[in-house]
């Protein structure tokens, strides 16, 4: 009876033995799943996280673009609005002031009046009149030289008065500063040179807008 009992108690403690054994490896397995598992859900937020924050992204530039979309659309409704009103408006005429002499500098507006009442015929000799103000476009570095080259050619003596000298309002109106690519100061050849230098100038050519 003894004999059994140790039997028993023997096959026991081996039962014992094997099932801690059986249930450790199971418990370092699911440590390692559970390892495993917690990298997913690290990497599975970390892309949640990227696409909230390309989500973010987005949506603020999708109200940017509404903004900029609501804008253009007044701007496009201003132009509009501009177009008639300049289509209904009477027409107004301009004349170049220098065609054919290249300069570099900015376009200015010049309004000149011509009132020859009271002037002398001889000072009025060479110059020709003409009715209300009339605009002249140049090219000059300065509100003071526009100013002085216009009252020289039209003086005062002669009957006209320079009645306002501006910035020319006119859309894309420019000079380039470097002479080579600029249109109004094309390079001319070495041969060229005396004769453009004998032509004679235009004093006024009309033009329009």
């Amino acid at each position: 009876m003894t004999g059994m009992m140790l039997y028993f108690a023997l096959g026991l403690m081996v039962l014992t033995v094997l099932s801690n054994r059986y249930w450790r490896r199971q418990l370092v397995v699911t440590r390692i799943a559970m390892s495993k598992l917690k990298d997913k859900v690290e990497d599975v937020t970390k892309e949640v996280a990227d696409v909230a924050s390309d989500y973010a992204q987005l949506a603020h530039h999708y109200a940017d673009m509404e903004k900029r979309v609501q804008k253009a659309e007044i701007d496009m409704q201003a132009a509009i609005l501009e177009l008639d009103q300049k289509k209904s408006a009477p027409m107004q005429r301009y004349v170049v002031f220098d065609r054919n002499e290249p300069r570099t500098g900015r376009f200015w507006e010049v309004a000149v009046r011509c009132h020859p009442i009271g002037v002398s015929l001889s000072d009025q000799r060479g110059y020709r009149g003409w009715t209300g103000v009339r605009r002249f476009l140049l090219i000059a570095d300065g509100e003071r030289e526009a100013r002085e080259r216009v009252a020289a050619r039209y003086p005062r003596k002669a009957g006209f008065e320079v009645v306002e000298v501006a910035g020319c309002r006119l859309n894309g109106l420019t000079v380039n500063r470097i002479s080579e690519l600029s249109t109004f100061r094309k390079p001319a050849k070495p041969e060229e040179d005396g004769a453009a230098a004998a032509r004679p100038q235009r004093r006024t050519s009309p033009a329009q807008s």
